[in-house]
């Protein structure tokens, strides 16, 4: 995977997710696992609706919550890197 300005990201279309108290719970329904989202995961995962950079997911992240443009880049692109391995979600096209 590379996660550079130019690579897009969008959530695994096959997943079965709600939303349940605050926390996302998916469900792959092909593998039979699941898997839950706490802190801010829930939130990039609905930014990840639709093909969107590691670029404009910090852009969006930092205008919501206190933190810093570069812990926020770093921590997002390894957060986001984590759902590509758990096939959560998918690199889907470049710029």
């Amino acid at each position: 995977m590379t996660a550079d300005a130019e690579t897009c990201f969008q959530r695994n279309t096959d997943m079965v997710w709600a939303d349940m108290d605050g926390e996302t719970v998916m469900l792959s329904i092909d593998r039979g696992e699941y898997s839950g989202l706490g802190g801010i995961g829930p939130r990039i995962w609905e930014l990840l609706a639709e093909p969107t950079t590691i670029s404009d997911l910090v852009h969006q992240l930092v205008s919501e919550y206190d933190v810093s443009d570069d812990t926020c880049r770093r921590d997002t692109a390894e957060f986001v890197t984590e759902l590509v391995k758990a096939g959560l979600a998918n690199e889907v096209r470049s710029r």
